[in-house]
Formats: structure tokens, sequence, C-alpha cells
């Protein structure tokens, strides 16, 4: 007799270290099979949250009230694309509905710009179609409220289409000091405060320092913007090399 297939998913969050154990999480997606397996999936791995399905944003706008605070929402694009208007407009809309709840968005598309698209409209966070369980768990129990979490993946793929003209990043090197280079070479490729602070052998609250000064100085609004802005003056873009030398 076949033996069905087994899946080993983490057993909660519990074990899991520096992690928010979210109160409530919404899952909105039109896929009847792929919103029961993720439901039953995060009903094993958050035990301690409420987990809420729905087929479409209407029914969960319909659906009673619940501690906003408490809320996650996970909302499925599934094979729409967010380049499309009409669905860009939903998830506009949708993220606005949320008020101050973090909407986490989920594709079947790797379109590296969806990432943007996505954030642009609001989203807390974007996890495409190549991304794995863990880092769709990790967005979830990031206890970042006014930070955006994507993929390492979605980053390398960023800044794989992004052609850098020469290694050292010359442009990098007018503007900030040898310690701030390394900090935003590592922001460039998506590593986490930790790992910069292990790499660099200094404390976590020094790199926080770094990057707190990178943005100031790019202008930029979270890590992801501050990678991307990175990236282009890597390139030698003149408009961000002018704004940054007015500066």
């Amino acid at each position: 007799m076949s033996q069905p297939l087994a899946i080993n998913v983490p057993r909660s969050t519990s074990a899991r270290t520096n992690s928010h154990v979210p109160g409530i999480i919404s899952i909105v997606c039109e896929l009847p099979f792929e919103l029961d397996v993720l439901g039953n999936l995060l009903r094993r791995v958050f035990p301690e949250a409420d987990i809420r399905c729905f087929k479409t944003a209407a029914e969960w706008d319909d659906a009673p009230d619940c501690d906003t605070s408490q809320e996650i929402l996970l909302y499925s694009l599934g094979d729409n694309q967010i380049s499309d208007n009409a669905v860009k407009a939903e998830l506009r809309k949708f993220i606005s509905d949320a008020g101050t709840r973090r909407v986490i968005v989920t594709s079947h598309s790797n379109d590296t710009m969806s990432v943007f698209e996505a954030i642009e409209c609001g989203a807390a966070g974007f996890i495409p179609a190549n991304a794995g369980l863990d880092e769709l768990l990790e967005a979830i129990s990031a206890d970042f409220a006014k930070c955006v979490v994507i993929p390492r993946a979605s980053l390398e793929a960023l800044r794989a289409e992004m052609p850098v003209t020469a290694p050292q990043n010359p442009g990098l090197e007018r503007f900030f000091t040898e310690r701030q280079l390394d900090v935003a070479r590592a922001l460039q490729r998506g590593d986490a405060n930790k790992i910069i602070a292990y790499d660099l052998g200094v404390c976590e609250s020094t790199v926080k320092v770094h990057i707190r000064n990178i943005m100031r100085k790019l202008s930029a609004t979270n890590r992801t913007q501050a990678a991307y802005k990175l990236n282009q003056l890597a390139n030698g873009d003149p408009e961000l090399e002018k704004n940054l030398n007015d500066a």
C-alpha cells in the first residue's frame, strides 16, 4: 500500500527566535486548493494564531471586525500580473481598506519589478513563486512594523538585471566611508543586520547606525529602496549622483 507524501513543516513559531507570533492571519486567495493548503499549513506552523481563509477581498471585508493590531493579511495575486492596471488598482484598494494591518502579497510570477510595484501599492512584503516556505514564514513572523520584507532571491535577481560597470563600485566609494561601503554592499546583497554585524565583526547596533546614515544620504525610506538606489549609484546613475553631490 502506497504511503502518503509527507511534508516537513516547522512545528510552531515558538522555537523561532526573535520572531513575532501573529494573533490573526487572514488569507485572501481565489484558488480553493491553494487556499486550503496554505491555511492548513499555517495552522500547523502558528497553532496559537487564528487562521481565516477568504476567496475574495469582498468576503474578507464582510467578515466580522477583529483586532487590527493582531491581524496580518496574505493577499494572493495568483496568476494575475500586477503590471495590469486593474490588478494593481484592486491590490491598492485592498491595502487601503486594510488600514494599519500588514499586507504580504504572494504571486505565481517571478517578475522582479513586481516587487517594487507591490511595495508602491503599500505592501509590507512580496513573496514570488521562486521563494521558499521559510521566506514566507519569516515575512509573516517578522516584527518590523515599518519595514518591507522581500526574499533575498528577488534582490539577487534585481541586481543581476543591473549590469555592474566596475567590480569595486567606484560610484559608491565617492560618497561613503570605508565602513559605510562594507555595509552598503551588504545591503545590496540583501543581508540581514545580524549577518552584516557578524561578517564585519561589529555590534548589530553599529550596523543599524550605518544603515540609517546610508538611507538618509540616499533619501531612501526603506532597505529595499536603499538597495535599489545603491545599485543605481554603483552603475553611475547621473541624476542620483547629482542629487548626492548637491546634498
